[in-house]
């Protein structure tokens, strides 16, 4: 049984908040529709009337973490970054046409369904956001002390963190500081320019941070803790090149005392181990409910996709896809001292303590794209042995958790911030990342430069889902990485995603500009 059900599972009152652009909520409690009228304002005080039923609305502003699929498109982190960039291919063969679209920038056009469910999921998970800040802020009935607080600061931690998934995907988009709770409200809004979008982020993240109890007070295991915040806000001012203020934010967590590395790294990415030392905050997610299927939940999945779509092929009971193959360049850039390559990649050779896995010959099959894939290679940070396959209610979801931040990325942010001039001893940071991955006196292990803590961000972060192809943007190293594997990149255009062509449809003419080049 996982832990964290009462974020994840009560959903009663996710019908309420609306994504942006709807006009008009039909509620009604009768049975004859006719006779209502349109409902063009939410009134919390007649749906909300304890304090269990505000958690609840906090517990849908989670929920769109856990959706790699919407209308109809899958939505995962990986596809906008590692492949996109220059660590991953999006498969082996060539029937996931969504996946295909983002191996190379020519098929990233305006009119792309994934891009607009992409837009759509960080956007719907905003609007949650800012209704349950709302809800809580004018909520009279709490009966718990300090609760009306630390929901609004969950609430603040999660619209920063959806935030700035959509400034690092399209750059300048539209800021709503609100909940759209009356058709009266003003329902469009042109882009806002990145950097007011990354001042009110900041204000979010500064505000949980210091609201929000550190890790073991948290309100529930998983919840958003103050170490979260404060390491969420030191990568926001990373990506704006504030080092100061970067190593400020990543020394309040450091500080804290209550984060430290796994000394073993695979320990990030088991079920056994969930929630360990050195996690911030990940995305919880567990067996179970999948109407419809993966690709037609309604965005109800409760589970991970991952270890289905990235598994090597399996076919029967329980079939994978052999997607989000790493490249051979990037298993190359791994030493073999690395402790965090076997613990990344699926490799020729590994022992997977899987018995019922012990028929799969992992030896690689070449082919012709230079791609370190085969039938039975793969990305080790989903991997489910058979035994904990078997039991799945659902085979389409992962119950294993994946890491949004942790303490490793909040040292590399330290010592990057340093090494640029932010102040700091970045060098004992970075230290702890390589000795951890190394181990100590590993003539092996890269320089304390600028460099080094590239090197040190790709490896230690591979396959995560949330840096690769943002973090070469904000380096300027975008094109040259993308051109050394083959790929075509116009420089001014392919940095960001295209703002949806429906979204543009649907504002008032000429309101929401497009991205350049597309």
């Amino acid at each position: 049984m996982k832990k964290f059900q009462n974020i994840k599972n009560n959903k009663s009152k996710s019908l309420l908040l609306t994504i942006f652009g709807t006009a008009f909520l039909f509620l009604s409690c009768t049975d004859d529709l006719t006779d209502k009228e349109p409902i063009t304002e939410i009134v919390a005080e007649t749906a909300f009337k304890t304090e269990q039923d505000v958690i609840a609305s906090l517990n849908a502003a989670y929920d769109p973490l856990q959706w790699q699929s919407v209308l109809n498109n899958q939505t995962f982190p990986l596809m906008q970054q590692g492949v996109r960039a220059d660590d991953l291919h999006s498969q082996s063969a060539n029937f996931w046409a969504i996946g295909q679209q983002y191996d190379q920038f020519s098929t990233i056009v305006a009119t792309l369904p994934s891009v607009a469910s992409v837009w759509s999921k960080w956007y719907q998970g905003v609007a949650r956001a800012n209704f349950t800040i709302q809800l809580a802020q004018s909520f009279e009935n709490f009966q718990t002390p300090g609760l009306q607080e630390q929901i609004v600061s969950e609430a603040r931690f999660l619209r920063g963190l959806y935030y700035f998934e959509l400034v690092k995907l399209f750059g300048d988009v539209p800021l709503f500081e609100e909940a759209v709770t009356s058709a009266d409200q003003e329902l469009f809004k042109p882009r806002t320019p990145a950097s007011e979008v990354y001042a009110f982020i900041e204000a979010d993240l500064e505000a949980a941070g210091s609201t929000l109890p550190i890790r073991g007070n948290e309100r529930v295991q998983g919840s958003a803790t103050s170490g979260a915040a404060y390491g969420l806000l030191a990568k926001v001012f990373l990506y704006q090149n504030k080092w100061a203020d970067a190593v400020s934010a990543a020394e309040v967590v450091i500080n804290q005392g209550v984060y430290s590395l796994e000394s073993d790294f695979r320990n990030n990415f088991l079920q056994s181990t969930e929630f360990g030392p050195e996690s911030l905050f990940e995305i919880n997610y567990q067996d179970g409910l999948f109407p419809g299927g993966f690709n037609g939940t309604g965005q109800q999945q409760e589970g991970s996709g991952m270890w289905r779509w990235s598994f090597p092929f399996l076919s029967g009971t329980y079939p994978s896809f052999n997607n989000f193959i790493p490249r051979q360049s990037l298993v190359d850039f791994f030493d073999d001292s690395d402790q965090r390559k076997d613990a990344t990649f699926l490799l020729p050779g590994q022992v997977l303590n899987s018995p019922g896995l012990a028929a799969l010959n992992f030896d690689p099959v070449p082919d012709n794209f230079g791609y370190a894939i085969g039938v039975n290679t793969g990305a080790k940070k989903y991997f489910l042995t058979f035994e904990e396959v078997q039991p799945l209610l659902n085979v389409e979801g992962s119950p294993l958790n994946e890491k949004v931040l942790r303490y490793a990325e909040v040292l590399l942010i330290h010592a990057e911030a340093s090494v640029m001039g932010g102040g700091g001893n970045g060098a004992a940071s970075f230290q702890q990342v390589i000795d951890r991955a190394y181990g100590p006196g590993n003539t092996a292990a890269p320089a304390y430069d600028l460099q080094g803590v590239k090197d040190e961000r790709r490896r230690e972060l591979a396959t995560e889902g949330w840096n690769r192809f943002t973090d070469l943007v904000r380096w300027g190293d975008i094109q040259a990485a993308v051109t050394a594997v083959g790929k075509s990149f116009t420089v001014g255009r392919d940095e960001l995603l295209p703002i949806p062509q429906q979204e543009i449809d649907t504002y008032p003419q000429g309101m929401l500009q497009q991205n350049p080049g597309y």
